[in-house]
């Protein structure tokens, strides 16, 4: 199989990931519980739009579908990392459910994707691995039911500007200014302007040009910017967007004041504050299928 160095990484991680990966969707997880939030407020919104065949591209270990099942819905599942797939049979089986409710098969390439359709897909966590997003969107269009919804998870760019760490350099110098514009001499001296202030080491340029202070493992997408870019174009209209993963400090903090960083957080996980679009690192588009 032919893949990009990037998306074998992303594939390798979640192999190793598998085995504990359900923990982040159990109740009394000992870090911050974004993951179990973020189901959550996703049964809610699908019960209200009366949701009930449900397909989980990127299942991994299958806690939001056994959350899912567990609230009534019919609800299947396939994952591109065969270890992930592997112990989301074992999970499943062992909670009383057909390990057959899940297979293996790529949401980019339209691998073994099968024939059914649904009324609603999710896709957590698989989107900042995608290449080719509109690929990947408008294979989910065909597996949907005649206005069929799409739940997706983003990493949010903005969130870079209120972060004050490595990921704001990319930010600022990368997507915020155009440097290219800029004379060389002052160009030194606005990347110094932003190292200094941010007091990391200056950033270097990766193959491309761009200067890029870390090997960033996943993209993060603009919530300003996404339905032009890319769900207007694969005829789909953004319903709303939900952010999540609020961080009540900069990041910084959450290693120095733990206990109050996430106590403050998570008064603060309400899917539509404004301050969201700053504040939260993730967010979950709900969007329709036009036609």
């Amino acid at each position: 199989m032919n893949e990009s160095a990037g998306k074998l990484k992303a594939r390798n991680y979640y192999d190793q990931e598998a085995e504990d990966y359900i923990k982040q969707y159990r109740e009394g997880y000992d870090r911050y519980p974004q993951n179990l939030i973020r189901i959550k407020f996703i049964i809610e919104r699908l019960k209200k739009i009366n949701v009930k065949t449900v397909l989980d591209a990127g299942c991994g270990t299958c806690g939001p579908m056994m959350r899912l099942i567990k609230e009534g819905f019919d609800v299947r599942g396939f994952d591109f990392s065969e270890d992930m797939v592997k112990m989301g049979r074992k999970e499943l089986e062992e909670a009383g459910h057909s390990g057959d409710l899940i297979h293996w098969a790529d949401l980019e390439e339209g691998t073994d994707l099968g024939d059914n359709r649904f009324d609603a897909m999710l896709a957590l966590g698989v989107f900042p691995h995608i290449l080719d997003e509109k690929k990947a969107l408008t294979n989910m269009g065909k597996m949907l039911n005649p206005g069929g919804s799409v739940f997706i998870e983003f990493r949010n760019d903005l969130f870079s500007a209120f972060s004050m760490n490595n990921y704001s350099i990319d930010f600022y110098l990368n997507r915020c200014i155009d440097l290219d514009e800029v004379p060389e001499d002052l160009r030194k001296d606005v990347t110094e302007f932003y190292t200094k202030r941010l007091q990391v080491e200056p950033p270097v340029k990766d193959e491309s040009g761009q200067l890029r202070y870390t090997d960033i493992l996943a993209k993060y997408k603009n919530p300003l910017t996404i339905g032009k870019e890319l769900f207007k174009p694969c005829d789909f209209e953004i319903e709303d967007i939900h952010f999540y993963h609020y961080h009540a400090l900069p990041p910084a903090y959450e290693k120095t004041h733990t206990k109050i960083f996430r106590e403050l957080s998570m008064k603060m996980e309400k899917t539509n504050d404004w301050r969201g679009y700053l504040m939260a690192s993730a967010y979950v588009v709900e969007a329709k299928k036009r036609g």
